[in-house]
């Protein structure tokens, strides 16, 4: 994941993004889709805990 996510942010800065503007869109996106699958599940849970659910 850590690839991707690297190739994300430096396909944003070749198109002109400041690398600061990439880390902060990349936390948003982060936090929206945390707080979706929040929501999908229907129960509030503790981000950390869901952490260590990963296999």
């Amino acid at each position: 994941m850590d690839d991707a996510f690297a190739k994300v942010a430096a396909t944003a800065v070749k198109a002109g993004w400041k690398p600061e503007e990439v880390a902060a869109a990349l936390v948003e996106l982060a936090d929206n889709r945390m707080l979706s699958v929040l929501a999908s599940r229907g129960v509030e849970r503790d981000p950390v805990a869901l952490r260590k659910e990963r296999p």
